[in-house]
């Protein structure tokens, strides 16, 4: 099989198409603490590329966080109950949580 194939197959599995996102959207904890960057969306999830490794560490498999992800350019918030999935110095892993989303702009 060749390595398109097989990534056609895999990304078959996915139940939510990833969305690569180009605005500079930002996940903050609930303390505040910037995580970092939100590089990918879908409708299960996100993904975060942290602005450091201590950030990463802090954040461990399995942990229920409240993110704020704010759009700076539009002033758009939105808090989302999520799951971390994984963590590592690279990327975090954040599936959404049923339940509670809150959206304003500012």
């Amino acid at each position: 099989m060749s390595k398109p194939d097989i990534e056609r197959r895999e990304s078959d599995r996915r139940a939510f198409q990833r969305l690569e996102l180009s605005e500079d959207a930002i996940a903050v904890d609930k303390s505040g603490r910037e995580l970092g960057k939100v590089t990918q969306a879908s409708g299960g999830g996100m993904m975060v590329i942290p602005n450091s490794a201590a950030i990463a560490e802090s954040l461990k498999a399995g942990e229920q966080i409240q993110i704020t992800v704010m759009e700076p350019p539009s002033q758009t918030r939105h808090t989302i109950d999520m799951v971390v999935r994984y963590s590592s110095k690279e990327k975090i892993g954040l599936e959404f949580l049923g339940g509670r989303l809150s959206s304003t702009v500012e």
